[in-house]
């Protein structure tokens, strides 16, 4: 038994998603605000416990005008029915898939299909106006919006009810109602939270892990626990009695004396009633406020909870909650279905290696659990991790992960809503499995999945995002960024005011990243180079006589054709055909930009000028007398350039020019694509506009004084 799907309505940015659940673990990833805790916050709100009073804030601020519809609605006499629909619901629904031989337990009270092919359950949990309450919800509201809404926040919490209901997966009519306690019956919820606690150093500090244990200590105390566990909690009962036996003879004997005599006090009929003190002692509370969890020390002496790292009390506070929570859901009777735990940024204090360890071991501790806990039964449960971590999110497989997207309502510029991207379904096309095309893609997704777990890279998490190709460009660019930002007078469009990822990927491979990147809705600018090439004979014959051919690095000038496979795929035609050189020089801005991805590659630094291959000799062309390149047109120009960039140390020249020198122009190409990357897709780069002849680009710009 498994839950496969979680459809959810009109809870705060989760306006209208559905998220399909791994059998195993599913990895919730996204930028911050993207809709994550409200996932977990929804579960606990509305299915921990279904008499939890709901605000107007946890309705999605895209239907709150909803309700002065149907206010108005009310207003006009309309039918009952009419206002009841004009007004919100938040609602969830559970798909659950069974086995046809399962033993169903307590979901047989969901199962009202007579589909005997059906192997699965709907589970509904509605929030809504309870019945008979529009009256009441609308009496004596004010007109104004402002005032309306105002009142509308005291009432929401009192007129709205949870419901829960099984339906029919094949007729959405067949419906039955079903209370709070058949629920949790069927799913067992549990959380981890994101804020543990764990660095209270204080006098006052939390016994983290000891409370823990009062849980394990509960649940091995009930009925439906193993006679092991109930051995173990009886032993402590039984320490627990002889401590008390010795504070009744001795402890509470001496404690009576330090209480008054009333009789001393002389007030008339105040005799002394023979106060007798009592203390008694539970396990329970000797857990909950009386023991902490420390670390074998020297000489008898242990180490307390808190001389341990943030990291290992974190990991340790993780494996301790999902045992107590496999012992409460396996001693639980009649037994759940399936249990469900949220586990929210268990990043916390851990370094990478550990992070990328525990999501691989999460499953392993299920598993190892059920076999030495449980004889081996299976422990149903699935995992949902929320995280801000690119080595989680790396370490996790495509299949297991889901991308929340923040997107603006279509209605409303300043509205948001959460859109989830399932990386499972979106990059991969189960209709054409055997075909080539199919294939390739396939093979792209494995090369992704292998690029990003080898490079730790924060693609999912990032704003904006650049491709280069090599160190160059990454030693340089926060350099250029910052030029660029210099010439924007708008803050909140400047890249240094974003959160920008920089990937290095080569010329060979960032069209790969192509369908990743559009899928994700990621602003990107990729960064190549135009890798001119031009024909010219090996000295050596074909078979059929004719000389043999081969492509060679040569000046754009002379170049036939890109060696550039990124480019290649971008503009490549039907009929299979590679752009020229001389077609690559005269694509337009509009001609580099898909949707969300812009290509750059280099063109000449000033119009009719001379265009470099490389990043190195475009970044010279751009300054000219920085560098002497003084000929007298755009042939000698590129020449020159082209044997200079020869010559140069990447890393060296590099280094030296963002850290040392920093007084250059940014290569045209480059600047136009940061300008469009900030976010202003109208703002056309300085560049662009000049008119200049290149004998006056000589003397442009203080770079080149």
């Amino acid at each position: 038994m498994k839950i496969t799907q979680i459809s959810i309505k009109n809870f705060r940015l989760l306006e209208d998603i559905e998220l399909c659940l791994e059998d195993g673990t599913t990895v919730i990833i996204g930028r911050n605000n993207s809709g994550k805790t409200s996932l977990t916050q929804l579960f606990r709100r509305l299915l921990e416990d279904t008499s939890t009073r709901f605000k107007l804030e946890y309705f999605s601020l895209g239907v709150h005008e909803q309700f002065w519809n149907a206010y108005e609605l009310h207003r006009s006499e309309k039918d009952e029915v009419d206002i009841r629909q004009a007004l919100p619901i938040i609602s969830t629904t559970l798909t659950v898939e069974y086995g046809k031989d399962e033993d169903l337990g307590p979901l047989a009270d969901f199962v009202i299909d007579l589909n005997e092919e059906c192997t699965s359950a709907q589970i509904i949990i509605r929030y809504a106006l309870a019945p008979g309450k529009i009256a009441q919800l609308f009496a004596d509201l004010d007109e104004d919006k402002n005032a309306f809404f105002k009142a509308l926040k005291e009432r929401i919490p009192k007129f709205f009810v949870a419901a829960i209901e099984a339906q029919d997966p094949n007729d959405p009519t067949n419906q039955k109602s079903l209370g709070g306690g058949d629920l949790r019956s069927v799913l067992k919820f549990a959380f981890i939270n994101a804020q543990r606690a764990l660095d209270d150093a204080s006098n006052k500090e939390k016994a983290i892990l000891g409370k823990i244990f009062e849980k394990l200590f509960t649940a091995a105390s009930s009925e439906t626990a193993n006679t092991t566990d109930q051995a173990t909690a009886n032993a402590l009962k039984s320490a627990a009695d002889t401590v008390q036996d010795q504070i009744d003879e001795n402890f509470n004997e001496q404690l009576k004396n330090l209480a008054p005599t009333f009789d001393l006090f002389g007030y008339p009929g105040l005799t002394d009633p023979q106060l007798r003190t009592e203390t008694v002692l539970k396990v329970e509370q000797l857990f909950s406020n009386h023991t902490t969890v420390g670390y074998l020390g020297v000489n008898g002496v242990n180490l307390p909870e808190s001389y341990n790292g943030l990291g290992p009390r974190n990991l340790i506070y993780i494996l301790l909650k999902l045992f107590a929570f496999f012992k409460e859901f396996t001693n639980q009777q009649p037994a759940s279905g399936v249990q469900l735990i949220f586990i929210e940024e268990p990043e916390a204090h851990l370094h990478p290696q550990m992070q990328s360890v525990f999501i691989r071991k999460l499953e392993e501790i299920r598993d190892l659990f059920a076999k030495e806990y449980n004889n081996n039964n299976a422990w149903p449960v699935q995992f949902v991790v929320t995280t801000h971590s690119s080595h989680i999110a790396n370490e996790a497989t495509f299949d297991s992960m889901r991308y929340f997207l923040t997107k603006l309502c279509p209605q409303e510029s300043l509205l948001y809503k959460t859109e989830i991207k399932d990386l499972r379904t979106g990059l991969s096309d189960k209709k054409n499995q055997e075909s080539d095309e199919e294939k390739l893609k396939m093979s792209d997704r494995e090369f992704l999945h292998k690029y990003m777990t080898l490079t730790s890279c924060d693609l999912l998490f990032a704003d904006r995002a650049i491709l280069i190709e090599g160190a160059t460009e990454r030693l340089l660019l926060p350099e250029m960024i910052r030029k660029s930002d210099d010439t924007m007078i708008d803050t909140e469009q400047k890249l240094g005011s974003k959160y920008l990822t920089v990937i290095e990927v080569g010329g060979h491979h960032a069209h790969r990243f192509f369908r990743l990147l559009d899928f994700l809705n990621l602003r990107t600018l990729i960064i190549t180079d135009i890798d001119s090439t031009k024909r010219t004979e090996t000295g050596k014959m074909k078979k059929d006589g004719e000389p043999a051919i081969k492509q060679v690095k040569c000046p754009v000038s002379e170049g036939e054709q890109s060696s550039n496979s990124c480019i290649n795929a971008w503009f490549k035609n039907p009929q299979e055909v590679n752009p020229s050189c001389g077609d690559l020089l005269v694509k337009n801005s509009t001609q580099k930009i898909n949707r969300n991805l812009r290509l750059a590659f280099q063109i000449p630094h000033v119009d009719k000028d001379a265009c470099g291959r490389s990043f190195e000799d475009a970044f010279l062309l751009a300054n000219p007398k920085k560098f002497g390149i003084t000929g007298k047109d755009s042939k000698e120009r590129e020449s020159q350039a082209w044997l200079s960039a020869t010559r140069i140390d990447k890393t060296d020249f590099a280094l030296h020019h963002a850290i040392i020198d920093t007084e250059w122009i940014t290569p045209r190409y480059i600047e136009e694509g940061l300008q469009w990357l900030a976010g202003d897709a109208s703002c056309t780069s300085s560049y662009s506009e000049k008119t200049a002849t290149p004998a006056e680009a000589e003397t442009d710009g203080n770079a080149d004084d």
